[in-house]
Parts: C-alpha cells; structure tokens; sequence
C-alpha cells in the first residue's frame, strides 16, 4: 500500500497539463522569482531538491534539468514556445523527471553543469537544457531550443535511454571524469610581475581601437580587465594603458548600452559600437562598473567619469535598494512581451513632451531619428556634434549645455508611464558585496555621504539575514527568507564589500566581520594544494567539488579571495593570509601564463600582493584641518596601491592595536596629525604634510 507521500505524488504524475496549468505546479510556493514564473506551465515541474532526485532514482528515469534565471530574455521565450506547450508537458511528464533551477540560488550546480554542456556542445549560455542521469551526471545538453526541435530531441533521449542505456552511461561516466578533475596546480610555483606585462600586452593586442573594449561582434563590460589595466597604469606611469581605458569607457557611457535617461549599464551590446544593448540590467554589472568609473574618476581626471558613477549609483539607490537595505539581483530585458520597449524612444514622442524645438534638439543629442536603431526606435546615445545639432534644431548651441538635465525629469516620468520591466527582488550575497564595494568607493571618490550611509545599511541587511548563527553564510533571500549554502564567492566579494567599508568608514567593526567571513573560508573551502573550493566539505556535490578560477565578467572566486586574503592580511597584520595568497598566485601563476587577460583579477590580486601595498596610519584629531589634508592624500593613490588606517592624536585604544597591529604606538606629534607609512608592519618615521606624504607615496609606488 502506497504511504500518503507516494500517494500523493501518484496523483501529481497522473494529473493532466491543463489541470497544472490551472492548479500550479511545485513551483508555486517557491521563493524564487524565476522558478515561479515557471509554475503554471503545464509541465510537472520540481524545484532541485531530494524529493526529485528520490523520484528519478525511484523510477529510473532520465532527469530533465532546465537552468536560468528571472532576467534571461531567451529563457522566456522558451517557456512560451515549449514550456507552455501540452504535448511537450505530456511528452516530459511521463518519460522524465523535470528539474527547474534558479542559476543566482545555485551557481556551484550552474557551474559545473555549465562545464559539462560545454565539454558537450563547445558552447553554453542560458536557458540550459540538460538531460541527466538518474545519477545527475548529464550526458546530453543544449540551450534555447524551439518547440519542434525539443519535441525530436526529448523523444529520441527517450529512445537512447531505453535502447542504448549502457551507451549513455558510459557517456555520462566520461563526462563526469573530465569535469570533477581539479586543475593541475604548482605549488612551488611563484607569480612575477612578467605575467603582468604579458597580460597587458595581450589586452593592447586585442583593444578595439575605435570603439573601445576587445574586437568582436559583441561587447561585454569587462570590469575586471579593465581594473587590472587602469591599476596597471596607475602602477607603471605608462599612458597606453590609460589611453585604453579611456577609450573603452567613453564609448560605453555614451553607447546605447548606457541608459542615458534613468543611469546604470545594461548587459552587454549585441553589436561592437555599444549601441543596441541585450536590455537587461543586472546588480553585479552595474556594482562593478560603478566602482570602475569611480577609480577611473580619481586616477585619470575625467570629470565625465564622475558623473556617470554618481548617475549609476544614484540607479542602484533608486530602483534597486529596498527599503531595508539590500539591493535587488535584476531587471528583466523585456516590457510587456518584448525586449527593450520601456528604454525605446521617436522623435515624435521627444516634441510630444518638450515641445518642437527643444524636442527636435533633445533627438538629435541622443540620436533619436526617425529610422531608429532598435526595431523601428531609437535607443539614446550621446555621440551627437553639438554644431549640427544647433545647427538642425534651431536651438543655440550654449543652450544644449543643459538641457538634457532641464528635460530629464519629464521624459523619466513618460517614461515610468510605460508597462516597466520585471524586477527580480532576490538579494544574492555575492552581489549584494559587490554593491557595497560600489557605494564605498562612491563615498570615496564623489564625497557624498549617501553612499557610505547606502552601503552601511546593504552591510548590515546581509550580516543580519544571510548569515547563520554558527557564522556561515547563505547564498540568497526572497521576500525576508533566506535559503541555500553560500558559496566561495559569496564570502570573497561580501568580504571584499566589508573591506571597502572599513576603507570608506574607518570603523573596526567592517575589519573584524572580514575576519570572521576569510577564517570560515580558510576552516570549510580549502583546496588541499592551494586555493580554494567553490563549496564547503560538507555540502553535496553531484559532480564533485570545483574549483573557480578563470573570471567571466565578475572576477573568479578565487582570484577575489586571493586580492582579500593579501588586503585583510595588511591591514590585520595577519602574515597566514598573505602567505596563503602567495602559495595560491604561485599556484594558478601558469594558468596565469596560459590564460592571461582571462584571470586578470589574479593579475590584480597579484600586483596588491607584488606591491608596494602600504598601509598608512594616520594619527590625528578626527575633522582637523592637518588630519584631513593627510587622509585626502592617501585616498589619491586608490586602494589598490595604498591601505588607510585612522586613529586618535593620543594613537588606538587596546581593540584597535589588537585588530590592527601596525596602529601600535602611532601618536600625533605634539598634537600636530602625522601619517606613518608602512608595508608589512614595518614604518617609515612620521611625516606631517600632505605633499611630503604624497612624495613618500608616489615614489615607491611605481616599480
């Protein structure tokens, strides 16, 4: 007799796809956002979990294992040409086990799955389409693919399954070797500045020298080779790579792929000019280049540079921060059923709110014709000669200067009148550091407290709710519910964000929670030869531990790991830290070699740790001129290259020389502020000027 669980579930299988549809799935009561979005389709949909796997065991049966997230335009339109589809869900609910996964809850699953379809297909991308083992190694795997297409594809894995089972098996077998295999590490290995030179080369060999970014059909941000490039130039003195970082970062703020109106970055450009962008925004971009255009601001000048971070923080505030702190995964590509509809723009609808002429002039600033350059719309660039757009529009060239910013509250509010795009309110830890990194460096660089205050709350939001009593941390939240193990990048970039913090505040607590955040790491990720896993030792594994090193646009896990173990082992004295990042960059250094800008995040972990990293303790009275004059010295060099430290005119109390030994015994000098700079707690005598530190700085600071 079946026990009421199995009943139960007997039931399920045997519904029928309109019955679903209409009564919901087991996706219904999920918290993420993208699973529910799937929990009226007919299909039987489970969340991962051991309830599905139990059944695919139990019914030996191949696993159907879709992938995606809430914002990814192709994985809408497969849910409506296949998900939604009767005879596809009759197809799958009886011959498969069907698998949904939200890729922000799991990236450690996303990953290696992603390895595998890889490995099978020599691409990837999302939505990922798997078909798998009952003991979830895949043996077949796509991404978007169109009803008929699937519909021959399911039928024949049903035939190969069946017919040919030990084929697939062996296939599957094959597969899973080659994923679970660790990359093969030099621990005697030591990292020079020569692979830093190499990948810099690399990165002018392959700049797009008119539009900016790296030559191709399409145009991702980058944030961390661009990072490694600007710090490189900030290391070396040598114009050329400034010269590329300028180049890329004008032609993306005033690309399409820059929302002109509302602030922040779209995902990339589906073409090499920046202009048509793939619409979705997501927190992890915007995060990055943020913080990106903010250094940029500081170490090139750019005034430009400024307002576009100010405009892209000022987004993320906006529409992106919740009302407790944290900041939201994304926005969707699509409005209303199609992608790109709420950015769109005609002629027609500029006169409509600003009148003929100062419509006509507002379409030729951001390039809105009436051919378009979006499906018959406009997406805003700002590319256009002012001379001929006076010259077109009637309107005097020195009244173009602001008159973007005059119309600009009237067109967002057109604009907000639009059906908008989907927000995804998921916190993701991992994001949500990054964000706090950004608004840090906001405070840094803009001087508006906003920000500090912004990223103050997001830091106190996540250390309250993604983290676990026993002092581990959770990937994610919905709706106040936190769920799923975080994994190695979750507490690289969340410590990396509390870092900054610390930077931008200079209050000890963000330092001690850093601290706490690298010893679990150290206790539960460790890779026995260097490095670490993306995952802890005690949680599951299908196709056994990874290990995160090549970066995509985000830095890898590891690569961030490596940069916080050298910059918390400065600040805190802790020689462990920095002995471990130097057995983990000698390590990687021949992946270095190999892949060069492909891990440009371990290029920049490695020039923190090659140096000079100094850390500069500045004694003084809190909000006195002289202490001032010094700090505002030290916050030129940018954190890559120098680490700050404040402390009392009398120097820090027993907390302080404690967390931060390097602080021990630093006073002002007859009450008058002195900074003291030292690398790897040995301290040059105090100096007393802002230039003299200055000096002291920018001397031993190029190598």
């Amino acid at each position: 007799m079946l026990s009421q669980m199995e009943d139960r579930e007997e039931r399920d299988m045997s519904r029928q796809p309109q019955e679903i549809r209409e009564q919901g799935n087991r996706l219904k009561d999920e918290g993420s956002l993208y699973l529910r979005q799937h929990a009226h389709n007919p299909i039987d949909w489970f969340p991962w979990g051991e309830q599905a796997l139990e059944r695919a065991r139990a019914a030996d049966c191949p696993i159907f294992l879709s992938v995606g997230y809430a914002s990814c335009h192709w994985c809408h339109v497969m849910e409506q040409e296949v998900f939604e589809d009767d005879e596809v869900a009759e197809l799958l609910n009886t011959h498969f086990v069907c698998i949904k996964l939200d890729r922000e809850e799991r990236p450690d699953l996303d990953a290696v799955y992603m390895e595998a379809l890889q490995a099978l297909s020599g691409g990837g991308g999302w939505p990922m389409s798997l078909f798998l083992t009952p003991d979830l190694k895949p043996f077949h795997g796509e991404t978007y693919m169109p009803r008929q297409r699937f519909l021959a594809l399911a039928r024949r894995i049903m035939e190969l399954f069946s017919e040919h089972r030990e084929m697939v098996t062996g296939q599957a077998a094959l597969l899973h070797r080659r994923v679970a295999t660790d990359p093969e590490l030099s621990p005697e290995a030591e990292v020079d500045r020569q692979v830093l030179q190499d990948a810099a080369r690399q990165a002018e060999a392959y700049h797009d020298m008119t539009w900016g970014g790296f030559r191709g059909q399409m145009k991702f941000p980058t944030p961390p080779r661009w990072r490694f490039l600007l710090h490189h130039h900030r290391r070396t003195g040598e114009e050329r790579w400034a010269d590329m970082v300028r180049r890329t970062l004008d032609n993306m703020a005033s690309g399409g792929i820059h929302d002109q109106l509302g602030g922040g970055f779209h995902r990339y450009a589906t073409e090499p000019t920046w202009v048509v962008p793939h619409f979705e925004k997501m927190l992890y971009d915007n995060a990055q280049l943020a913080g990106l255009f903010c250094e940029a601001y500081q170490a090139l000048g750019v005034l430009r540079y400024g307002e576009v971070a100010r405009a892209t923080l000022d987004f993320l505030l906006r529409e992106m921060q919740d009302e407790a702190g944290g900041f939201h995964a994304s926005y969707d590509a699509d409005s209303g059923g199609a992608e790109g509809t709420y950015y769109v723009w005609t002629p027609a609808e500029l006169r409509r709110i600003a009148g003929d002429d100062d419509g006509a002039a507002l379409a030729g600033l951001l390039g809105v014709t009436q051919e378009g350059n979006f499906e018959g719309r406009a997406i805003p660039t700002l590319r256009a000669d002012r001379q001929e757009v006076a010259r077109q529009s009637g309107v005097p060239v020195e009244a173009l200067g602001d008159l973007l910013e005059r119309w600009r509250p009237a067109l967002l509010e057109a604009r907000a009148r639009r059906e908008p795009p989907g927000l995804d309110r998921k916190l993701v830890t991992a994001w949500n550091g990054m964000a706090i990194s950004a608004m840090a460096a906001g405070h840094l660089a803009l001087g508006d407290r906003r920000y500090l205050e912004a990223a103050e709350r997001a830091a106190e939001r996540l250390w309250a709710l993604h983290r676990r009593p026993a002092g581990g941390l959770l990937r994610s939240s919905n709706d106040g519910v936190a769920a799923n193990e975080a994994v190695l990048g979750d507490y690289a970039f969340l410590g990396l964000g509390l870092l900054d913090l610390h930077q931008a505040s200079q209050d000890p607590l963000w330092l001690r929670r850093t601290l706490a955040l690298v010893e679990v790491v150290r206790e539960r990720f460790a890779h026995p030869e260097a490095g670490f896993y993306q995952t802890p030792a005690d949680h599951p594994a299908p196709m056994g531990r990874q290990v995160e090193f090549l970066d995509s646009v985000r830095p890898s896990a590891n690569a961030a790991m490596a940069l916080l173990l050298v910059r918390a082992g400065a600040l805190s004295g802790r020689a462990a830290y920095r002995q471990q990042a130097e057995a983990m960059l000698g390590a990687f250094s021949p992946w270095m070699k190999r892949f060069g800008l492909e891990m440009a995040a371990w290029m920049d972990a490695a020039d923190s740790l090659l140096g000079p990293l100094y850390e500069v303790v500045v004694a003084g009275e809190p909000g006195a001129d002289e202490t001032r004059a010094l700090v505002a010295a030290v916050r030129k060099f940018g954190l890559a290259q120098v680490l700050l430290i404040t402390v009392p005119a009398d120097g820090p109390d027993e907390q302080t020389a404690a967390l931060m030994p390097t602080t021990a015994g630093k006073t002002s000098q007859g009450r008058v502020a002195a900074a003291y700079v030292c690398e790897q707690g040995s301290c040059n005598a105090p100096v007393f000027e802002a230039e003299a530190l200055r000096r002291l700085l920018g001397e031993g600071g190029k190598s």
